[in-house]
């Protein structure tokens, strides 16, 4: 006779049924595909004072071992199967789920539990494959950021300032192009510290709760040891605070030959894109841009048009961060006399994540009732260190299939594609990069910066008077006619087209 209750091994039986149902319920829920968002406009899903993740509780999304676990597990699912190398950068992508599982099931805050996540985005090393704070998701479309206001440089061997952003902290202290960086936060640049510097390995990036990209090392050696230097001056600068808001106390010495102190505190400012034309003499024509963004194609256009007239151009991509793949289509197109093959893309395979397929990119004018003469005038391009992405595609199509002259210092070598930000619980964002590109000619700019054919970096004298170095060379160049195409082939040469 029973009583309906169940012996010992019946109830191991049932436990164990219970444990494999619990796991296949979880491995369903990693398996669950994230929703997906655009990478630019407004933000509906999320406050506009949405603050930073607290470093001291844990949100109700993340307040279980298991929420955490199966977010972690999704994001790491997803990025293994879009991320578009197959071989993940070399990296032992299991080995970064097993760390970071471990890691987020026993994260006691959501900052930490951020850090988790970012720290397993970075392993790959790749400079757009990143998870965001919903308040990052969300500054990054307003285009803002929290910043003191420095730009720097390596001049004549020291650390100096090469700009400074108007109303920011460094302007409102007085800082000025020129003055040269002794110390930050007790921190002495001289030459112990340059020692260090170089000793430091190349895969060090800065701190991963600010979302950073990896450094990437210019292949010239002397290149290489300034960006070593300004990556390690950059740690002694931000380091010591997690989210770059804590104040930054910084020993100047000014032109006059004045040593001064000042304590910046970072400040969150909004920079939206802009553009503009500015004309030298000799009728030529420098045309600004520091994003591609939508919503500057109708200023651009009227530039462009502008531009027409004139004997030279000068395209000024320094500083521009990059945007939009159309954006570059359109806007390096304008400069084309027909369509060239220009690109080749690598993504991985919706079918079979294992397989990575290529597909050819053309760039040209436009066409229709729209088109417009295109600018076929001797062209400079001007990059530096933070141009990125968009901006290196646009730099090198220019160079390869345009016979530009590039002018200025090394790229950023982080050239690859984004297609959507992936959405997490709380409204933060996961971005991977699922698109790499291949030039005309071979060339790939992801981890490989772009070198430009004439180096040119400004002194200290130039900073403080204010001499735009790589500006005035690239003018002085165009009037000479030293505008020749980079490969000596003629302006209408297909390269490469299959």
């Amino acid at each position: 006779m029973s009583d309906g209750s169940l012996g010992p091994q019946g109830r191991s039986e049932a436990l164990r049924r219970l444990c494999a149902a619990a796991l296949t319920a979880l491995t369903c829920a990693a398996c669950a595909p994230l929703p997906v968002r655009p990478t630019t406009g407004p933000l509906h899903d999320l406050g506009v004072e949405i603050g930073p993740p607290s470093t001291h509780a844990l949100s109700a999304v993340y307040a279980t071992e298991q929420a955490r676990v199966e977010i972690t597990e999704r994001v790491w699912r997803l990025i293994g199967e879009r991320f578009y190398d197959p071989r993940m950068n070399g990296v032992d992508w299991e080995q970064v789920r097993r760390r970071a599982v471990a890691r987020a099931a026993v994260a006691a805050s959501d900052a930490e539990f951020y850090r988790v996540l970012k720290e397993m985005a970075a392993a790959l090393g790749d400079s757009h494959t990143t998870v965001l704070t919903p308040r990052e998701a969300l500054e990054r479309r307003r285009f803002a950021g929290t910043r003191i206001g420095l730009l720097l440089t390596v001049a004549d061997g020291a650390v100096a300032i090469a700009e400074v952003e108007p109303e920011s902290p460094a302007a409102q202290a007085g800082l000025r192009p020129g003055d040269v960086l002794i110390a930050a936060n007790g921190v002495r640049f001289d030459d112990g510290f340059a020692h260090t510097a170089m000793a430091e390995s190349q895969g060090v990036r800065a701190d991963a709760d600010r979302g950073d990209a990896p450094d990437v090392l210019p292949l010239d050696p002397h290149d290489a040891e300034r960006a070593r230097l300004l990556r390690a001056v950059r740690h002694a600068l931000y380091g010591h605070g997690a989210s770059g808001q804590l104040p930054v106390v910084l020993q100047v010495l000014r032109a006059d030959g004045q040593l001064a102190q000042v304590t910046l505190t970072p400040r969150t400012v909004v920079r939206p894109p802009r553009s503009e034309l500015e004309w030298l003499p000799g009728d030529v024509a420098v045309i600004r841009l520091t994003r591609f963004a939508a919503e500057l194609r109708p200023q651009l256009q009227a530039i462009l048009d502008d531009a027409a007239r004139a004997q030279a151009l000068i395209v000024d991509l320094r500083g521009n961060a990059g945007g939009l793949l159309d954006m570059y289509r359109w806007f390096a197109g304008a400069f084309l006399p027909e369509d060239r093959f220009a690109l080749r893309s690598l993504r991985r395979a919706r079918h079979d994540p294992r397989v990575q397929y290529s597909a050819y990119l053309r760039v040209g004018p436009e066409r229709g009732e729209h088109a417009r003469a295109p600018l076929l005038q001797p062209l400079a391009v001007l990059i530096d260190g933070r141009s990125a992405s968009a901006a290196e595609l646009t730099a090198v199509t220019l160079a390869e299939q345009r016979g530009a002259l590039l002018v200025g210092e090394p790229s950023c070598g982080c050239a690859v594609g984004v297609r959507g930000e992936y959405v997490l619980p709380d409204g933060g964002g996961v971005r991977i990069a699922e698109t790499a590109f291949v030039t005309a000619q071979g060339a790939r700019l992801e981890g490989a910066p772009l070198q430009p054919s004439v180096r040119v970096s400004p002194s200290l004298a130039d900073l403080r008077r204010g001499v735009d170095t790589a500006l005035t060379v690239a003018h002085r160049l165009l009037l000479e006619g030293a505008h020749t195409t980079a490969a000596g082939l003629p302006l209408t040469a297909e390269r490469g087209a299959p």
